[in-house]
């Protein structure tokens, strides 16, 4: 054991920590040059191991927000959400806002009508009698409050929760509940 080993000598080089750390999930570009700093990588040996990664396409930032929009529109969560989430995991804000253009175009989503099916759900109960339609609530300012938050916290755009909110007060107007 010489001197030269500085205390290296069972550790894992950095692309093969790399591949550790991205065996479990995908991650961002950001993500991993984290992980090897805190591991005490050199910044010569991350980014070495960063490009190679990017090279080989085991690390795409546009992908993972690609993926990332796709996983929170089936958690029925706005794409305003995913956007924040992206950027604070390191992705800059050009290829966040492509992924979600080319993501809700693609997908052909429309995520007012995500928003209004979220909130009826907030607005209709369901009958106690069997074969009974659902039975709407009071629309009062407490509820559509409620919606409005659920909605916002759920990463939906103001201007949604607004066309939501309208419609669900002109649907209780219709039902004569106003």
């Amino acid at each position: 054991m010489g001197d030269t080993d500085k205390g290296k000598k069972n550790k894992k080089t950095a692309i093969e920590a790399a591949y550790s750390y991205l065996a479990t999930r995908m991650r961002t570009t950001e993500e991993v040059r984290k992980y090897l700093e805190g591991k005490a990588y050199n910044e010569d040996e991350i980014a070495d191991a960063v490009n190679e990664l990017i090279g080989m396409r085991y690390l795409d930032d546009y992908l993972f927000a690609l993926r990332y929009y796709e996983y929170n529109h089936e958690k029925k969560r706005g794409a305003l959400r995913a956007e924040r989430e992206l950027m604070d995991k390191g992705i800059d804000r050009d290829t966040v806002r492509n992924a979600k253009e080319d993501f809700l175009y693609e997908n052909k989503v429309n995520e007012f009508e995500d928003a209004l099916d979220i909130s009826l759900k907030e607005v209709f109960v369901p009958s106690d009698i069997y074969g009974e339609p659902p039975v709407m609530k009071t629309v009062d300012d407490r509820l559509t409050a409620k919606i409005a938050r659920k909605l916002e916290g759920k990463g939906f755009s103001k201007g949604d929760i607004f066309r939501v909110l309208d419609s669900i007060r002109r649907e209780a107007e219709e039902y004569g509940d106003e």
